[in-house]
């Protein structure tokens, strides 16, 4: 999970004040300046402190800057001590540990790469913002809360019988009676979310319902049920809206950089799956390309 935008907002200061301590710390300028600890022979640099206080904003937050800045120094030695020792006992050579290494190295390449490629895109225009929010009536201008009813079935159960109940049904009750006598097991939940935050696919099945209305989405090993047991406008105005906007947009530009980045490198490159390892690419191909896979 990512850490929210408040607590961002309030680590910022702490952050400040630490980097200033650090490089206050280290002696001002000259050679030595980059570095935080000498632990033996190794170093700690003060990019490395950084980098874990921006890994911790909660706790950055919640520390004075020298209390906070004081405990990642000392994990940081530990950490640098734990290290040395380990590479003097030679795990560094051991199999494991270099597979473990390499892994690392691997991740975190080809991280680093695809976010230079999402560090590319550009924001969205006032216009395309505005466009965006009258085109989804159902976020904003038209924006409800829902109280929804989730029967989910049994994944062998037949479709076209689940659809026939639902479309005889008044009621959940009358759902519920149907699928008992159709031999059809299921279970049932209540939900209470906002537009926003149900799945786009269910979203856009429910905006047409009224309370006491259902639909059947059939979907391979969860097929469900939703119906509308309540609904409460809650419009948003475009000016509330415009951040909000405009940070999906670009996380969608970029998810969509990332993702063609990825498929020119594969049409590039010569990918050769080996003996029962074709058999699992094969299959998870097919089923990446079923409907109603996740994507």
């Amino acid at each position: 999970m990512q850490p929210s935008t408040s607590l961002l907002r309030a680590a910022r200061p702490v952050l400040a004040i630490a980097a200033g301590l650090l490089v206050a710390a280290c002696g001002g300028s000259g050679g030595d300046t980059q570095i935080a600890v000498k632990v033996n022979k190794g170093e700690i640099s003060v990019h490395q402190v950084q980098a874990v206080l921006q890994r911790q904003p909660r706790q950055v937050a919640n520390d004075p800057a020298e209390r906070a800045t004081g405990r990642v120094l000392e994990l940081l030695v530990d950490q640098e001590l734990a290290a040395q020792a380990g590479a003097d006992a030679g795990l560094d050579k051991e199999p494991r540990v270099v597979q473990l290494l390499e892994a690392a190295r691997r991740e975190l390449l080809a991280r680093s790469y695809q976010e230079r490629v999402a560090d590319k895109i550009v924001g969205p225009s006032s216009d395309e913002i505005d466009r965006y929010y009258t085109a989804r009536p159902e976020l904003f201008a038209q924006r409800r809360l829902y109280v929804l009813r989730e029967t989910a079935v049994e994944p062998m159960a037949d479709a076209a019988t689940v659809q026939a109940v639902v479309a005889r049904a008044g009621s959940v009750d009358d759902i519920e009676r149907g699928l008992r006598e159709a031999h059809i097991r299921f279970e049932g939940r209540l939900l209470a979310q906002a537009a926003e935050d149900l799945p786009q696919a269910v979203l856009r099945q429910v905006v047409t319902l009224e309370p006491g209305q259902s639909v059947f989405m059939a979907v391979p090993g969860a097929s469900r049920v939703f119906t509308v047991v309540q609904s409460v406008k809650a419009p948003v105005d475009r000016h509330t809206a415009s951040k909000a906007i405009e940070v999906f947009l670009v996380n969608e530009r970029k998810a969509a950089a990332v993702a063609e980045a990825m498929k020119k490198l594969r049409d590039e490159a010569r990918i050769e799956y080996v003996g029962n390892f074709a058999k699992a690419a094969q299959e998870a191909a097919s089923a990446a390309a079923r409907p109603g896979a996740p994507q």
